[in-house]
């Protein structure tokens, strides 16, 4: 068996695994990345479809645009990018119409001015506030019917359903008050959403481009079979490569595992574990939770990311500005983005690119889809879209990991119980970073965590390198009638 030393061996070329490898370069450190696939991204990269880059996962958006954690990391790398910052607040589809609002105080023509005083209300108790501990860990639903009447104000309700659909890929009764208050702030201090030149794909292509430039090697198509331990200190991993099923040992002091925590811990016990077998297990746990208490907690019920994501092609465009559309009267469609308004090259010349997610509330796939494509036709006019528009393709997902963690009901740190052993990526998201910008501080944290051990600076000038904080709560204000132009 062939073996090779490095100082830091990478597990996973997703967003998480790559940024890892680059900051670990930077320090350098000799590097190796591994992946199972046959290509570098993850979820966090597209495929050329009839013309189209159509996302594997996100689309093609930064949540917090220009000033987000992710976009501040690339700077500090180097990386070449561009980001178009929304031009808008964002517009919202309901009573049959699409209504645009360039600021915040611009929802007053959403819900006229009984629901608009509701939603400033709601405002001043999320952000000006303390929020009692005794309201931290409720359900956002059960927290907002406290404090507004449900019935009375729907388009209210709504509008934090559909924000919460669409970012976060949760029901309200899945995510936590404290949540809700922590990113919500994020979304307003870090800034506009953002559309990446060129899509995540572009991105992954950089990001890969540059590790490989400053000295990483990176195995595709290799397989992870063990984490290798002596003493409670990982020393390296053993693999095989798929093509030719030649196995190695690869030493290490270090490992940073973009895998998630189950498989990363499968690893350690000299087992491989597929998505399946994890949602599998995760599902007999529930039930099992749910038999030993008669008030088992109903966030339980959905235990994983369940998701419907719609790329459509379009001879017009359907959405005039460079934010996102939140669904308000719509059966599943949360939101939607057309990101070519940004970037023309994301579709065909002449061709407008629109994608659309949903949470899925069925076990019934082929009905979830029926209820995406007539939100498409209700949200356009049927003969508009039947007229103009193509559907590219319609992807569900199941996983683990969601968007945000907090399906999982409890935090991941990036530290493990193992020395010299890190987790990345989606499932150590920090509370109130959502998406990208959540798998990008997981990195920063990690690497916090690595100056401790490895760095004599004081831990002031660690955290300033490292984790990167919100802006000015000042920064804010920005939203209260108009939104940040394009970086």
């Amino acid at each position: 068996m062939q073996r090779q030393h490095f100082d830091a061996i990478v597990i996973g070329a997703g967003l998480g695994g790559l940024l890892s490898a680059a900051q670990l370069l930077q320090r350098g450190k000799r590097v190796v990345i591994l992946e199972r696939l046959p290509h570098c991204g993850g979820r966090f990269t597209a495929k050329t479809f009839q013309g189209a880059q159509v996302s594997t996962g996100a689309v093609h958006m930064l949540p917090f645009g220009s000033s987000g954690v992710l976009a501040r990391t690339l700077q500090r790398l180097r990386i070449p990018h561009r980001i178009f910052d929304a031009d808008v607040f964002g517009s919202f589809h309901v009573r049959g119409r699409q209504i645009r609002s360039r600021g915040i105080l611009g929802v007053f023509k959403i819900f006229g001015p009984r629901q608009f005083f509701w939603f400033l209300r709601v405002g001043y108790l999320m952000f000006f506030r303390r929020l009692p501990i005794a309201e931290r860990s409720l359900p956002f639903d059960t927290w907002l019917a406290r404090h507004i009447d449900v019935r009375r104000n729907p388009e209210l309700v709504a509008f934090f359903a559909s924000i919460s659909r669409f970012a976060l890929s949760l029901e309200l009764h899945q995510v936590t008050t404290e949540e809700v208050v922590r990113t919500t702030k994020h979304m307003f201090r870090f800034g506009a959403p953002g559309i990446l030149q060129g899509g995540c794909g572009a991105l992954t292509g950089e990001l890969e481009r540059h590790v490989l430039e400053q000295g990483a090697e990176l195995h595709l198509r290799t397989e992870v079979l063990q984490i290798l331990l002596s003493d409670g200190q990982t020393t390296g991993v053993r693999v095989r490569d798929k093509a030719s099923g030649e196995e190695m040992a690869l030493y290490a002091p270090l490992v940073v595992s973009d895998i998630g925590p189950r498989a990363t811990e499968a690893l350690l016990q000299n087992q491989q574990i597929t998505q399946a077998q994890v949602l599998k297990q995760q599902r007999a746990e529930q039930v099992a939770r749910q038999q030993e208490s008669e008030q088992a907690s109903e966030c339980l019920t959905q235990p994983e990311a369940i998701g419907l994501k719609v790329h459509v092609l379009s001879d017009v465009s359907l959405i005039p500005h460079k934010g996102i559309m939140y669904c308000l009267d719509t059966q599943r469609i949360a939101g939607m983005v057309q990101p070519t308004n940004s970037d023309p090259s994301l579709a065909p010349p002449g061709k407008h690119l629109l994608i659309s997610h949903q949470v899925i509330q069925s076990a019934n796939i082929e009905e979830e889809k029926a209820l995406a494509l007539a939100d498409l036709s209700s949200l356009f006019g049927e003969q508009t879209f039947a007229q103009h528009c193509r559907v590219l393709t319609m992807s569900a997902y199941r996983g683990e990991w969601p968007v945000n963690r907090l399906v999982q009901g409890r935090d991941v740190a990036t530290t493990t119980s193992v020395r010299g052993l890190y987790l990345v990526g989606d499932a150590v998201k920090p509370a109130g970073y959502l998406m990208v910008e959540g798998v990008a501080q997981s990195v920063n944290q990690f690497l916090d965590h690595l100056d401790v051990l490895e760095d004599d600076r004081t831990p002031a000038a660690r955290r300033e390198r490292n984790v990167i904080a919100p802006p000015s709560r000042l920064n804010a204000l920005r939203w209260l009638w108009e939104a940040p132009g394009n970086s």
